[in-house]
């Protein structure tokens, strides 16, 4: 009877994880279509990391900003300093 149970709870957790990696990938649709730099309005292109983006730590909710707007934002820093 031991070796059912253990195919039982094999069984269980197997199903278990299917479930967790559907849930997981829908709700990681639903967030990569809500992902947008919020200077700039742009969506990610095709293969881009937003892992590279900026995060504003200044503002009360997550704020993302593109690499092509946050290099602009510290070049003008850069200018404004010399």
């Amino acid at each position: 009877m031991a070796s059912f149970a253990r195919k039982l709870k094999r069984r269980q957790l197997v199903e278990a994880r299917k479930k967790f990696m559907k849930d997981f990938k829908t709700s990681m649709s639903k967030f990569k279509s809500q992902v947008k730099c919020s200077v700039c309005n742009r969506d990610p292109r095709d293969g881009e990391k937003i892992d590279d983006w900026h995060i504003n730590k200044y503002s009360e909710k997550i704020d993302l900003i593109c690499t092509d707007c946050y290099n602009e934002s510290i070049g003008e820093e850069i200018d404004e300093t010399v």
